[in-house]
């Protein structure tokens, strides 16, 4: 998602760290944006109406008055929901019980379909339910676009139903929620941020995700992926490095350069003082990065507003142009505890499954959404839904893996217990040829074994191209049958 500059001065995250997952959050009554983790898009009421029984939808932020919601505590765990345009409040239609229940606006009265609880959905997002039936308000049918309607579902930790709450800006200039860095110091703690311009409002990132050194640093619209999260590593000596999470390559000025112009770039850290930084305080939350070698800045080179615009060092002027806003990103990865199972520490959400040797990822054929069909190997594509596979714990160290494209559970083709027996989608009926365990292998990757054979999914063939077939074999530990989980953090 991308915010407008605009908003990107003063708006900062509501953290829910501190909050275990699922938990309720008692957060501080004020007035939000309620963006989308799924689409990037901000809850909004259709036509700016202010009508009862309007609409309640997903638009490109814009900041207007129907895009900001006041949240008031009830006292008892609960909100109701105020819309700042209408002053009507979101409102569980008819009192529906049902999943696919709509969502709109009603003048409040009470009810308890308008009264809402905020639990901690992890990386600063939340999960919003309603009172009278703890189902979620979710972008209904995963739809990516602006108007899509947001409706009433069960809760399943999809990215559709985790919302990021961030305060409007204060009519005085002061914001009620802390700045991420002390004020003053500039000081940040280590961890995964996006880096955003103020002029722009783009996101720092390497061009086209190259994890290439001498690959250039430009500005994007906000994707959230790999290449546009930047790992921050105290040096205790005043100074950063600031590393790629998708290369894990340091930011760095070509050549220990000193002039203005001079490109800054990607290249393995060595401790060179063009690869460490400085962090200095602004105004509104911001911050200035300054190389340590010439103690020039981070600069949006020629205030371009382009997706793909150079990033340059410059020297120090104050524009909006050479500001930045460090947003806390997804969580490093936290190495798994040794063992041979990880049905007790990985976590259910949704991930891409790629292979070890050959580099592509699990998918189904031809993105059908029919029972039967095969799953494949293809190039990873962030933006092929059919690649996205929800991995959910169901007890006695097993998991389900259902494709969110189709909804259908990998499964072993007619409970073979064969070498070879061949993988596709089919409805999940909490058979033990639909249930995997997932063990922990070398250099962070797994290897998925079927409950009912205790055989791994596996590359069949070492093949390499596009399309190929994916079966089940006895246990080798070869290359083929290794998977890497990536918990996707993209838009379905």
């Amino acid at each position: 998602m991308s915010f407008s500059r605009t908003a990107q001065r003063v708006l900062l995250l509501l953290s829910a760290c501190a909050v275990a997952m699922g938990q309720s959050m008692a957060m501080p009554d004020g007035t939000y944006y309620i963006f989308n983790k799924f689409s990037g898009k901000v809850m909004d009421v259709t036509g700016a109406s202010k009508d009862n029984t309007a609409n309640i939808q997903v638009s490109d932020p814009v900041e207007t008055r129907s895009q900001q919601w006041q949240f008031m505590s009830l006292g008892d765990g609960y909100y109701k929901i105020i819309n700042v345009n209408s002053g009507k409040a979101i409102d569980v239609a008819g009192v529906s019980t049902d999943n696919g229940a709509n969502v709109q606006q009603w003048e409040y009265g009470g009810g308890e379909n308008q009264e809402f609880a905020v639990r901690a959905g992890g990386d600063g997002y939340v999960s919003i339910h309603s009172k009278h039936t703890d189902k979620v308000l979710e972008i209904y049918g995963w739809q990516a676009n602006s108007g899509a309607s947001v409706k009433q579902w069960d809760f399943i930790a999809g990215s559709n139903q985790l919302w990021m709450l961030i305060p409007v800006p204060s009519t005085t200039g002061v914001s009620t929620n802390p700045s991420p860095m002390t004020a003053g110091s500039a000081v940040v703690a280590d961890g995964i941020y996006l880096i955003g311009n103020k002029w722009s409002g783009k996101y720092l990132e390497v061009q086209d995700g190259s994890t290439e050194r001498d690959a250039t640093i430009e500005v994007g619209t906000g994707t959230f992926l790999a290449d546009q999260q930047w790992k921050f590593t105290n040096l205790q000596n005043g100074y950063y490095k600031i590393e790629n999470v998708n290369s894990g390559m340091a930011l760095d000025v070509q050549e220990a350069d000193q002039d203005d112009g001079a490109k800054i770039l990607q290249w393995p850290y060595s401790g060179a003082v063009n690869s460490e930084w400085v962090l200095r305080q602004a105004a509104d939350g911001y911050v200035t990065i300054h190389a340590r070698h010439s103690d020039k800045v981070v600069d949006l080179h020629e205030w371009d507003l382009a997706d793909g615009a150079d990033v340059k060092q410059w020297t120090y002027s104050g524009g909006a142009n050479q500001l930045w806003m460090l947003i806390p990103g997804p969580p490093a990865p936290v190495p798994v505890a040794a063992g041979p199972s990880l049905g007790g520490t990985l976590a259910s959400g949704l991930y891409n499954i790629g292979n070890k040797y050959s580099g592509l990822a699990l998918d189904v054929d031809g993105a059908s959404m029919d029972k039967q069909k095969d799953v494949e190997l293809n190039a990873l594509d962030f933006g092929r839904k059919s690649q996205v596979w929800y991995i959910e714990a169901i007890g006695d160290g097993y998991f389900k893996i259902l494709n969110v494209n189709s909804g259908l559970g990998l499964d072993i083709s007619g409970a073979s217990k064969e070498d070879g027996a061949n993988l596709q989608q089919y409805p999940y009926k909490q058979g033990e040829n639909q249930q995997f365990e997932i063990r922990q292998a070398a250099d962070g990757y797994v290897s998925i074994h079927s409950r009912h054979a205790d055989k791994a999914i596996e590359l069949y063939n070492w093949d390499t191209s596009e399309g190929a077939t994916v079966k089940q074999y006895e246990f080798t530990g070869g290359a083929n049958q290794m998977w890497k989980l990536l918990p996707y953090y993209g838009t379905v």
